[in-house]
C-alpha cells in the first residue's frame, strides 16, 4: 500500500515508524541524539498553523492520490476524515462589515484587530472573532425608559433623584449617546461595558449636579451641565481604557421631586411675585423721584424768576418815582396836572364813555355822544 492520510506506510501493510524524532530529540548519523535547535522568540504564531496546514494539505494531496489509485482499503474513511477537516477549516471564513471592527483570538490571547472585508481565522476552539460595530451610537437611558415595555429591575426614582449644591432634591431624566472607539480595549478592559458605562455616567451626573445650585438646574443651566458631564464621564472612561467616545449627554427633564412639585411651584411663584413687586417699587421710585426733582427745579426757578421780576419792576416803580419827585418838587403844578391827565387816561381808557350835551336837548337831537359804539363800529 501507498502512504495513508496521517503517515507513510510500507508495501507490506505494515507501518515503520519515523524514528529520526523522538520526544523532541533528533538522532544523528552515528544514532546519537541531538537536541532541537531553539526556537525563535520573535517568531509569529500564525506562521505555526500556516506550516501546520500547509502540511496537512500534503498529507491529504497524498491520500487523494492513493485512494485515486484504489491502494489504500481505508480510503472511506479518510475521505469522510478529510470532508470533516475541509468543513472545519472552511468554518474559519468570517466578513466584516464597513461599519465593523473583529478581535480575533488565538487560545483566548488577543493576536490581531481585523478590518472591514472577507477574512480567515484558525476555527474554533483553536481561534475566535469578536466582532463589534464601531460606528454604531448606543443610547443609555436614565430615569425614564423610551420603550414600550420598561425593565422591571431598574429603579427609576433611584436614578433620577439627585442632591444639588445648595442641598436641594432634584429629579432628572437624562441619556447618553456613546460610540465604539478601540474595539481591543472595550473588549478585554471592561467586563460589562454598558453597566460600567451606566454606573459612570450616573457618577459624573451627580458630582455635577451637587456643584449646581437648584436655580441654575432648572433654568439657564442645563447645557453647562451636559457639557460639563459629558468631559467629566469621558475622562472616567479613559481611565478605565474602556475604549468608549461619548457623543452626548442630554437633559431630558429636570424638575423637582413629583412629591413636593406643587408646594415647590407655590415657593417659586411666591418668588416671582417678590421680584415682580420689587421690580415696581423700584420702578415707581425711578420715577417719582426725578420728576419730584425735576418739580423742585422748576418751582425754584419759578420763585427765583418772580423774585427777580418783583426786584426789578419795584426797582422800575422806585426809580419811575424819584423821577416823578424830581420833576414834581421842580413844577409843581405842571407836575399835578400831568398825573392828573395821566391818571384819568388811565381810567377811562377801558370805561364806557357817554358825552352829554345839556343844550341840544331842547332842539330834538340825541343829548349823548357813545363813543364806545362808534368804537366797536369802526373796529
Amino acid at each position: 500500500m501507498n502512504s495513508g492520510p496521517w503517515g507513510p506506510w510500507n508495501n507490506a501493510g505494515n507501518q515503520k515508524p519515523n524514528n529520526s524524532k523522538s520526544n523532541g530529540f533528533e538522532n544523528n548519523s552515528n544514532g546519537e541524539k541531538k537536541s532541537p535547535p531553539p526556537k525563535d522568540p520573535n517568531r509569529n504564531p500564525q506562521n505555526d498553523f500556516e506550516d501546520f496546514f500547509k502540511k496537512i494539505i500534503e498529507r491529504a494531496k497524498k491520500f487523494f492520490d492513493s485512494v485515486q489509485e484504489g491502494k489504500s482499503p481505508k480510503s472511506l474513511v479518510g475521505l469522510v476524515i478529510l470532508g470533516i477537516l475541509f468543513l472545519w477549516l472552511s468554518s474559519g471564513l468570517y466578513k466584516v462589515n464597513t461599519d465593523e471592527n473583529a478581535v480575533l483570538l488565538y487560545f483566548g490571547k488577543f493576536y490581531k484587530v481585523a478590518t472591514p472585508g472577507l477574512n480567515y481565522h484558525v476555527p474554533y476552539p483553536l481561534g475566535q472573532v469578536i466582532k463589534k460595530s464601531v460606528t454604531a451610537v448606543n443610547t443609555e437611558e436614565f430615569g425614564f425608559s423610551s420603550s414600550k415595555r420598561k425593565s422591571d429591575d431598574r429603579d427609576f426614582n433611584a436614578e433620577s433623584l439627585m442632591l444639588t449644591g445648595d442641598e436641594n432634591i432634584v429629579d432628572i431624566e437624562f441619556q447618553v449617546q456613546w460610540q465604539i472607539a478601540d474595539i481591543k480595549d472595550f473588549i478585554f478592559n471592561i467586563t460589562d461595558p454598558n453597566q460600567s458605562i451606566r454606573k459612570s455616567t450616573e457618577s459624573a451626573m451627580r458630582e455635577i449636579i451637587a456643584r449646581t445650585p437648584i436655580a441654575s438646574a432648572l433654568s439657564d443651566g442645563k447645557s453647562k451641565i451636559e457639557q460639563e458631564t459629558k468631559i467629566l464621564l469621558q475622562e472616567i472612561l479613559d481611565s478605565y481604557g474602556a475604549g468608549v467616545r461619548v457623543v452626548l449627554v442630554q437633559l431630558r427633564r429636570v424638575d423637582p421631586p413629583a412629591q413636593v412639585i406643587d408646594a415647590f411651584r407655590d415657593v417659586q411663584t411666591a418668588k416671582a411675585d417678590k421680584e415682580k413687586e420689587i421690580n415696581q417699587a423700584q420702578s415707581y421710585a425711578n420715577d417719582i423721584i426725578p420728576r419730584a426733582r425735576g418739580e423742585a427745579a422748576q418751582a425754584k426757578e419759578q420763585a427765583e424768576a418772580y423774585e427777580k421780576e418783583v426786584v426789578t419792576n419795584a426797582q422800575g416803580e422806585a426809580g419811575r418815582f424819584t423821577a416823578v419827585y424830581n420833576q414834581y418838587s421842580k413844577a409843581k403844578q405842571v407836575t399835578k396836572k400831568r398825573i392828573y391827565l395821566e391818571t384819568m387816561e388811565k381810567i377811562y381808557r377801558d370805561m364806557d364813555k357817554v358825552f352829554i350835551d345839556k343844550s341840544a336837548a331842547k332842539s330834538g337831537v340825541v343829548p349823548y355822544f357813545p363813543l364806545n359804539e362808534i368804537k366797536q363800529s369802526k373796529q
